[in-house]
């Protein structure tokens, strides 16, 4: 016959097992209560239809005037300055025949884009094949912004010894600047 007895306090035998930890609760919120779309500041109450015998019309609380979300502050553009010169830049290397004007097709509209492939193909032709010896530098750049959304630059550009103008209008969609019109000189 085998006896059970009691393990001492503070010693555990490999037959008994040892005490199960209770298991830790997480409170969460319900599904579809968290998120952007469920700010406490954007849920209305429910409305209460008060019925009136006898009257002609309902009436809901507030007269179901709905409370105004809480305006979302616009993130505005950033300076467009340097956009302006990396696109002037990059244009006159399309001119040179060092890049594709398929690399300015997200900075461009497709009206600059028509004309700038234009007159590279142009140019092209008309070019001896001796490669530029040295980069396109940007000298100066003025930068007149005529709305929140319109600007108009002049960047002076020193184009293997010569100096180049060039002349671009910058309007931004969808919250990033395009160039819309683009005059090399």
């Amino acid at each position: 016959m085998s006896a059970l007895t009691e393990p001492a306090p503070g010693r555990t035998d490999a037959a008994t097992p040892a005490p199960a930890r209770p298991a830790r609760l997480r409170v969460a919120a319900p599904p579809g209560t968290t998120g952007p779309a469920c700010r406490p500041d954007a849920t209305r109450p429910p409305r209460v239809r008060r019925v009136r015998l006898g009257a002609a019309r309902t009436v809901t609380d507030d007269d179901a005037v709905p409370r105004p979300l809480a305006p979302q502050p616009d993130p505005g553009l950033p300076d467009p300055t340097a956009q302006c010169c990396s696109v002037v830049r990059a244009a006159v290397e399309v001119l040179r025949g060092e890049r594709s004007p398929a690399q300015l097709a997200r900075w461009v509209t497709p009206r600059v884009l028509d004309q700038l492939t234009e007159r590279a193909r142009l140019a092209r032709e008309h070019r001896p094949a001796a490669a530029p010896n040295r980069p396109v530098l940007v000298r100066r750049v003025r930068l007149v912004r005529l709305g929140e959304d319109v600007a108009e630059a002049t960047v002076v550009l020193d184009d293997d010894g010569r100096v180049r103008a060039a002349a671009a209008r910058l309007e931004a969609r969808r919250g990033v600047w395009r160039v819309a019109v683009l005059e090399l000189g």
